[in-house]
């Protein structure tokens, strides 16, 4: 014991503050990793974020048809586990009987590419309920994301589609004019 206390009398300032810089530039180098794992776990999280699948579910009326949309506006291909929504649909308010009441649950194991929607349509003036919630489930290759929707069915039927009348109904340039007002509204 008595050798260390020996020792220790014979550091000088040089040796002190030779250790002071040494600490000082540990401590600063143990900041800076800590800062560049944070600058990269938040690049990580904006880089998931920018190319990540982001389902929407909402509705589009149009016509005397309202259709729920379920559109993929993320960079990224998803797979949709499940959909559900609080509403059974009844055969009046569908075109399709064969689907029953859970009309989503064949949507299970879609992939739904960047941009893609999926047009599910329903008899406007049959509708029976106006709030829909919806639940869905999905993933992409790398992780599972889960959403909920809450909207009502009619809420844009106010401005649904009105075209000019004529005196002759079987004019067909009218009906491929509206199917062509259709078409470009489901792109918006």
């Amino acid at each position: 014991m008595s050798h260390i206390i020996k020792s220790l009398g014979s550091i000088t300032w040089s040796d002190i503050i030779e250790i002071a810089g040494i600490i000082a530039s540990t401590i600063t180098s143990i900041i800076a990793i800590a800062i560049s794992v944070k600058t990269l776990r938040q690049n990580n999280k904006m880089l998931e974020e920018s190319t990540r699948p982001n389902i929407q579910i909402y509705s589009i009326y149009s016509d005397t048809i309202v259709y729920i949309m379920i559109k993929n506006f993320g960079q990224s291909s998803c797979t949709i586990d499940s959909i559900s929504c609080d509403h059974k649909f009844s055969g009046k308010e569908i075109f399709n009987d064969d689907l029953g009441e859970d009309i989503f649950a064949r949507l299970s194991g879609a992939i739904i590419s960047p941009g893609y929607a999926i047009r599910c349509p329903l008899v406007g003036y049959a509708t029976t309920k106006d709030d829909l919630h919806f639940h869905v489930k999905y993933h992409s290759s790398v992780k599972t994301y889960e959403d909920a929707f809450t909207f009502n069915i009619r809420a844009n039927s106010p401005f649904a589609d009105t075209y000019p009348g004529g005196k002759n109904t079987d004019d067909h340039l009218k009906n491929i004019s509206k199917g062509i007002h259709d078409l470009v509204k489901m792109k918006l």
